[in-house]
């Protein structure tokens, strides 16, 4: 797992959620590149998912939503499984592109990270 995934994680695990953007006709889900398998982003804070939504007009009528981390975990992450999507975690930059992973790894990441030590749930972040 990359570091960059296990930092989304620790700090997913200490906010106690994770942010999925949305707008009026739901989540927002990228289709893969080349006709590759989509991947539906989550941030481990809400201005991390804030910055995506004032890169560009069109991106402004995103909203960023909390998601609970048990949600996520029980239904979130199969659902998503199920629909064939892989997970963003903490896009960034001009296109809000990054590390993609399966929904089943993330989970296990999750996990581990919320027993390790000092892991412990807060505010939404």
């Amino acid at each position: 797992m990359s570091a960059s995934v296990g930092a989304f994680c620790v700090a997913a695990v200490a906010a106690g959620c994770v942010w999925v953007l949305r707008d009026g006709d739901g989540y927002v889900s990228v289709a893969g590149a080349d006709g590759g398998r989509g991947a539906m982003p989550f941030w481990s804070g809400r201005s991390l998912a804030a910055t995506v939504t004032r890169r560009a007009p069109a991106d402004r009528r995103l909203v960023p939503e909390p998601v609970d981390l048990e949600a996520f975990l029980a239904r979130w992450l199969p659902g998503l499984g199920r629909d064939g999507l892989r997970v963003g975690v903490d896009w960034s930059g001009m296109r809000a592109r990054g590390v993609e992973v399966e929904p089943h790894e993330l989970a296990g990441t999750l996990v581990e990270a919320g027993r390790s030590p000092g892991a412990a749930t807060g505010g939404r972040g």
